[in-house]
């Protein structure tokens, strides 16, 4: 990380943890594994006037109809146990009341049928907000400097918000021997806030000094802001293997950097850290940047779904393969000034060190839906999927900088409920979960055995992480 290299370069072993959710591709109730959300599917599933994530389905829809999708309530919760010592977790909790989708599907009565359909729709991707603090009397500095305990106080402060705001425009249209084709085109705006701090102070206990008694002290404080514009384009394909049978494919192409605009304030200061021999270590490096370039990639996936009809019912299997992406820089600073005063030293490290940065792993995740009649015009609804992390802290060429992901956890999520089905209308209510652990994470910091060794910070151990997320789910589709 920034501070680690910043001060081997000056001769000190500080080291820093930069958290940095989501890492997870399906998190979103709409997507290949979402077959209970409306239009949340690979494969032909029986689903009528709604925006389909396949665009090739859409040529099956023969009325114009309005969908509103949303969960009107959700609860999610991440912890990291013990992240800043023993008995001081990092734990972050957040309730909303949030549409997520509303779509609009046109029939175009043409000599040739075309079905279009537009949407708008906002993800929160991430929402960590978590802070923590030790003081007390602990043996930090060496004897030599002050005798027994002396007063300490560290603090650490991790926010990670992320949310996503996509347009939709697609088309679908059926072809002869049972193909239909469509494809969509997405423009998506993206914003994340990303803010790490961390402060640690000790106070020498030589009580004779008055108002002169030995502070030491270390603080290092990251803000991004950053903001990027994308276009993403899927081409699907649905294919009636037989009256039963039913096949979807579904290619989705990496994104393409439309705009971005990111700014960031970072300070690192160090005050009266001793060095042995009577020295001790100061230092401060500050830098504001605006208007900077900001670039969020994503990969090339591929997926895949079968739905079989059974009675009224359907049975839906689907699975998505994602590509990796190699590491790159969300943000990248210019080589201004750093350290200060500007004596040069601090131009060549700004910008390796200061950056907000990420890398995609390949990943291979899969869903099963099924639907069953509960009474005449009442279907129920049941889904499993997979939503494996695709961070690997372990592929980065190096520490410098900070990774964008606050997550490293594999989700599963799974959806019940039903459809209520009029003649105008379609009433869709469900319950939402998701479950998310991991261990052997490197704790952020530990304020349990600081001392000048280890830069005031602690030794960093190995910790557990959970995340855990319920939502009511509502959706409502009307036929015109």
């Amino acid at each position: 990380m920034l501070r680690k290299n910043l001060l081997a370069v000056l001769s000190l072993l500080l080291s820093s943890a930069g958290l940095a959710q989501d890492a997870n591709y399906w998190s979103n109730a709409y997507g290949p594994g979402g077959f209970m959300s409306p239009g949340a599917v690979i494969a032909k599933n029986g689903d009528s006037g709604v925006l389909f994530y396949n665009p090739a389905l859409l040529a099956f829809n023969t009325k114009n109809a309005s969908n509103i999708s949303g969960s009107i309530y959700n609860f999610q919760t991440t912890r990291f146990n013990d992240g800043a010592g023993l008995g001081l977790s990092l734990k972050a909790t957040s309730t909303y009341i949030l549409p997520v989708i509303a779509s609009n599907t046109i029939y175009l009565k043409l000599k040739k049928p075309i079905t279009l359909a537009y949407a708008i729709m906002n993800t929160p991707v991430m929402k960590f907000n978590a802070s923590q603090r030790r003081d007390g009397m602990v043996n930090v500095l060496d004897e030599s400097l002050s005798v027994g305990n002396e007063f300490y106080v560290g603090q650490y402060v991790h926010s990670n918000t992320v949310d996503e705001t996509t347009g939709l425009l697609a088309v679908g249209k059926s072809f002869p021997q049972k193909l239909a084709m469509g494809v969509s085109f997405g423009f998506t705006n993206r914003r994340q806030e990303f803010h790490h701090n961390l402060t640690l102070s000790v106070l020498s206990n030589d009580a004779s000094a008055g108002l002169d008694q030995r502070l030491v002290s270390i603080e290092e404080y990251y803000l991004v802001h950053s903001n990027v514009f994308n276009l993403g384009i899927k081409a699907g394909l649905s294919y009636e293997l037989a009256p039963k049978h039913h096949l979807g494919l579904l290619v989705t192409a990496p994104s393409i950097h439309l705009s971005s605009k990111a700014d960031l304030l970072v300070q690192y200061s160090i005050n009266n850290l001793p060095l042995g021999n009577n020295k001790e270590k100061f230092l401060i490096a500050n830098s504001k940047q605006t208007k900077l370039a900001s670039r969020w990639k994503t990969p090339l996936s591929i997926a895949g779904g079968y739905t079989y009809d059974y009675g009224k019912g359907h049975l839906y299997f689907s699975a998505e393969y994602f590509s990796r992406i190699a590491e790159y820089s969300v943000i990248t600073p210019r080589n201004d000034y750093f350290i200060r005063p500007d004596t040069g030293i601090g131009k060549e490290f700004t910008s390796s060190m200061m950056q907000l940065k990420n890398l995609n792993k390949s990943i291979l995740n899969f869903s099963v839906g099924v639907s069953f009649p509960l009474r005449e015009r009442i279907m129920g609804y049941l889904s499993l999927r997979t939503d494996y992390n695709y961070s690997d802290t372990r592929k980065f060429q190096n520490e410098d900088g900070y990774r964008s992901n606050t997550s490293t956890w594999d989700i599963y999520h799974m959806q019940v409920g039903t459809n209520f089905k009029k003649r105008k209308f379609n009433l869709r209510v469900g319950l939402l979960l998701s479950y998310g652990r991991k261990s052997q994470l490197e704790q952020m910091v530990n304020f349990d055995d600081p001392s000048v060794e280890n830069n005031l910070e602690g030794s960093l151990k190995k910790i557990s992480a959970t995340r855990f997320a319920m939502g009511l789910m509502l959706a409502y589709i009307h036929n015109f």
